[in-house]
C-alpha cells in the first residue's frame, strides 16, 4: 500500500471537484474511490480479476485479487501484495503536486505552469532522477536518437516504461500500472496544472534529448522536437527544422569543438533537409539563416 497524504493547506477549491468522488469510478482494473472508506468493497464491484483501488486524496493505492464465491454466490477479494514499480510510479506522479518529485529529484515548472521539467543522467544512481534508466540505453547521444527512427521509438517507449511502473514483468501489473499513472497524473493535471512531465536527458557526450509524457500516453514518452541540444548546446536539426519555427529554433551562429562534432551535424542537417554551403565550414563555424522558405547554412 502507498501512503503519502496531501498538503492540507492546498486551497480548498481544488478539492472541492474530487471530494465529491466517493463511489467507485472504474478504469480498467484500476478503482478510484476517494476517501475511501471499504476499499475491499470497492474492489468486489470491480469483478474478478486483479484490481487496484486507489484513494487519490490520501494517496493510498491497495492492491485485491478478485474472484467468485461459488458457494456463497457473490464475489470477494484477497488482498495481494503490490509489485514495487507500479508504488513507485504512483508516488512518483502523486509527488508532482509537490514542489520536488520522488526520490529527491529536481521538478521544474514549465513556460506557463502547465508541466514539469525534470534533468535526467544516465548514469544517476538508482531513482534519483525519479526513474531507472534504461540499461542498454545509456550510452546514446542526442544525435543517435535524431537519426534512427527505430532507436527514437524504442527509447521512447523505454523511458514511458520506466514513468508508468510498467516494468514488473508482469503483463497484468504493467497494465495495471500504466492505467494507475495516467489516471494520477490526470488527476495532478486537473487540480495542479501539472498536465506533463518531461525529462531533460542529458547523455554522457553533454548532448541533450528532451521526452514528453501526458495523460493520455504515459505508456510512450514523445520526443520533443526542436529542443535537442549537442555538447556545446548548439540546436540540433531534426523534423523541426521544416517547421513554422525553424528560424527561431535554427537561425544564428553555431560553434564546434571539433571537426568530428561539425560533421555530426552536418549528417543530420543534410538528413533532415537543411542546405549547408560547405564553402569555409573548416573553420569550424557555422551561420545560419532563413530566407522565408527554408534554413540555409554555411561556414563562418
Amino acid at each position: 500500500m502507498a501512503r503519502s497524504g496531501f498538503n492540507p493547506h492546498w486551497p480548498a477549491a481544488l478539492l472541492v471537484p474530487w471530494l465529491a468522488v466517493v463511489s467507485p469510478a472504474h478504469a480498467g482494473g484500476v478503482v478510484v474511490c476517494d476517501n475511501c472508506a471499504n476499499p475491499k468493497q470497492a474492489a468486489v464491484g470491480s469483478g474478478a480479476g486483479t484490481t487496484l483501488v486507489v484513494d487519490l486524496l490520501q494517496v493510498k493505492i491497495s492492491g485485491y485479487e478478485v474472484e467468485y464465491d461459488r458457494e456463497l454466490k457473490r464475489y470477494r477479494a484477497l488482498p495481494t501484495q503490490i509489485p514495487a514499480p507500479v508504488n513507485e510510479a504512483f508516488l512518483r506522479v502523486m509527488a508532482l503536486a509537490e514542489s520536488h518529485g520522488a526520490a529527491g529529484a529536481a521538478v521544474t515548472p514549465q513556460a506557463g505552469g502547465n508541466g514539469a521539467v525534470i534533468p535526467v543522467h544516465p548514469d544517476d544512481p538508482g531513482g534519483a532522477n525519479g526513474i531507472s534508466f534504461p540499461e542498454d540505453f545509456k550510452g546514446l547521444t542526442a544525435y543517435d536518437v535524431i537519426q534512427s527512427a527505430t532507436t527514437r521509438s524504442q527509447l521512447e517507449t523505454r523511458i514511458g516504461s520506466a514513468f508508468s511502473g510498467a516494468t514488473t514483468g508482469s503483463t497484468v501489473w504493467n497494465s495495471l500500472s500504466t492505467t494507475l499513472s495516467s489516471v494520477g497524473l490526470s488527476f495532478v493535471s486537473r487540480l495542479f496544472g501539472v498536465s506533463s512531465v518531461t525529462y531533460a536527458v542529458t547523455w554522457r557526450d553533454g548532448s541533450q534529448t528532451l521526452l514528453k509524457l501526458e495523460p493520455d500516453s504515459v505508456h510512450q514518452a514523445q520526443y520533443v522536437k526542436g529542443k535537442s541540444r549537442d555538447a556545446q548546446g548548439n540546436p540540433i536539426p531534426d523534423a523541426a527544422a521544416t517547421g513554422p519555427e525553424a528560424p527561431d529554433i535554427f537561425g544564428g551562429d553555431y560553434h564546434f569543438q571539433d571537426r568530428h562534432a561539425i560533421e555530426n551535424w552536418l549528417q543530420a542537417a543534410k538528413l533532415y533537409g537543411v542546405h549547408v554551403d560547405n564553402v569555409g565550414i573548416d573553420s569550424l563555424q557555422l551561420r545560419c539563416t532563413w530566407n522565408g522558405q527554408t534554413l540555409a547554412c554555411s561556414g563562418r
